[in-house]
């Protein structure tokens, strides 16, 4: 392969992808298929000119099947082409960009998780930046929503080229005592600005997209942040000591931030504490300026504060830091939001239908609404009796083999109802003169006035097959048991990237099965699974169970 070099006018940015695909290793250049056409697409939709970049692979040739991902020869093949070729690509560029997660692992020394990774700013080899983005084909397969990430990457890219990286001031009180947590929040209130906060609570994870309101059933909250000025922050734990700052900055009258409130509100008024002013929630906002994008804050935090290093991961090693930026992000993303909604001209539909009716809905919530016990019981029953139906129906699908025994019986039962039946090994005690299987110990002795043919001799131990009977357990559709079945079809099981680990883990979630059902359309159980899961959701989440 031959990288494609920029000219003499050119950004100062490397370009760098995966391997060869098929059309590139023909002509022998990166990104002259498909994928390289969508690239070119999204450069020229960012104002950017292709020829302006450096261009090239971290692997030199194409890999067998045009797999290199998790391959046993990921790490070597690019080791040799590091050593081979690198060196006198990276010393042309100021940033480079690796596209997808083979790049990005190989610069940063097997780190994957573009998703969570893109769009920050790191060291990367020599005097370089390193700017993760998603991989064009990643764009192509269905994943057009990453199109403005992608887009906005490649523009700060060219910029941090240009002009470096801008400096930056933090101002975080970090797990102050009691008494300076006070004299913070004093003079925040008596400052009069806005104020944003965040909630850490058990389980709750990195990325606040993903949540639903009552994912951390403990409503157990660790610790709370405040922002207030970009860069000003304060995170404290949530104990009886800090509770005069933490009531004195939330019951406050002034105009808070937050992102996701259905999630953070409820549980700090659970822990009777009151909150003053309006809350503006950013995430909605963002949600009203880009519906079609993702909207946790670690996403949404690479546009509006575009030069914030990544600190997701930090939620476990750096609890305090992580809170406080998590808080200070938010108030600085809802001031850029927030203009962007009045640029659009979008200000009103947010307030109107998140602002105004927020308040209205709140209520209705806090009085309740009246429920028909006997209308709720009758949807509860017919949904129990649609998930037996299609238990019923697995079970004549799912071999016998892929199912749990409860039970397997030593003798045959009085009562074979229900029961299945297979050839099995047993060892048994013979005796070796008359073949009587399980003598008792007198079978062996000896007589004075009678002979006895078998006394004297010892029982020995044979195999003899047998029919025994066993109960299988109660049918559960659980990852394990579509596993098993993966296993007996001879099909692959489905894997996805694990970021704590950094591993390939096993999975059988719906959009797994989906892939699976588009690969087997003929299969009866995987349409049988996402219907039970469905009908298991709506009876667990909305109507519940028979009394």
């Amino acid at each position: 392969m031959e990288p494609a070099l920029a000219g003499p006018d050119a950004y100062g940015v490397a370009l760098v992808g995966e391997a060869l695909g098929r059309e590139e290793a023909a002509k022998g250049l990166p990104f002259v298929g498909s994928a390289g056409f969508r690239l070119t697409r999204l450069l020229e939709w960012a104002g950017l000119e292709r020829r302006r970049f450096d261009i090239w692979n971290v692997a030199w040739c194409r890999p067998p099947q045009n797999l290199l991902d998790g391959q046993p020869f990921e790490r070597e093949a690019i080791e040799h082409c590091r050593a081979a070729h690198w060196s006198r690509l990276t010393e042309r560029v100021r940033v480079v960009v690796p596209m997808g997660n083979v790049p990005l692992a190989a610069f940063t020394g097997g780190q994957k998780g573009i998703l969570s990774m893109r769009g920050y700013v790191d060291q990367g080899p020599g005097q370089t930046w390193l700017l993760p983005t998603v991989h064009p084909s990643f764009i192509q397969r269905g994943q057009s929503r990453y199109s403005a990430a992608f887009i906005h990457d490649v523009q700060k890219a060219v910029e941090l080229a240009a002009q470096g990286l801008p400096a930056r001031e933090l101002h975080y009180v970090l797990d102050p005592t009691p008494y300076e947590a006070l004299a913070w929040a004093k003079e925040t209130v008596s400052a009069g600005a806005r104020i944003s906060f965040d909630i850490e609570t058990p389980g709750k994870g990195e990325d606040e997209g993903e949540l639903g309101a009552d994912d951390d059933v403990s409503f157990v909250i660790k610790r709370i942040g405040f922002g207030r000025a970009p860069g000003e922050a304060m995170s404290v734990p949530w104990e009886p000591s800090y509770m005069a700052a933490i009531r004195l900055l939330m019951e406050s009258p002034l105009e808070k931030v937050v992102w996701f409130a259905p999630f953070d509100c409820p549980r700090i008024l659970a822990a009777g504490v009151q909150i003053g002013g309006h809350v503006f929630d950013g995430m909605v906002a963002w949600h009203v300026l880009h519906s079609d994008v993702p909207k946790g804050l670690g996403f949404v935090a690479t546009f509006t504060c575009p030069w914030y290093p990544r600190w997701k991961h930090l939620s476990t090693t750096q609890p305090a830091f992580y809170n406080a930026t998590d808080a200070d992000i938010e108030a600085q993303s809802m001031t850029v939001i927030e203009a962007e909604l009045m640029k659009a001209g979008l200000w009103s539909v947010y307030q109107e239908d998140v602002l105004d009716l927020d308040p209205i809905l709140a209520e209705m919530s806090r009085a309740g609404l009246p429920i028909d016990t006997e209308v709720r019981e009758r949807h509860a029953k017919t949904l129990q009796t649609e998930c037996q139906e299609i238990i019923a129906k697995l079970e004549d699908a799912i071999p016998l083999a892929v199912r749990r025994i409860e039970r397997v019986y030593k003798k045959p039962p009085a009562d074979l109802t229900g029961l299945c039946s297979r050839v099995g090994l047993q060892v048994v005690a013979v005796c070796p003169v008359c073949r009587m299987c399980r003598p008792p110990k007198s079978h062996f002795r000896i007589f004075k006035r009678k002979a006895n043919p078998c006394g004297g001799h010892q029982a020995t131990t044979e195999t003899q097959t047998r029919l025994e009977y066993y109960r299988l357990a109660p049918l559960k559709i659980s990852s394990a048991l579509l596993i098993r079945y993966q296993e007996a079809c001879g099909r692959p099981v489905p894997t996805r990237w694990d970021k704590k680990t950094h591993a390939h883990r096993p999975t059988m979630n719906a959009q797994a099965i989906q892939q699976m059902q588009r690969q087997f359309p003929d299969d009866p159980v995987y349409p049988l699974v996402l219907t039970y899961r469905e009908l298991e959701k709506l009876a667990g989440t909305y109507i519940g169970r028979p009394a």
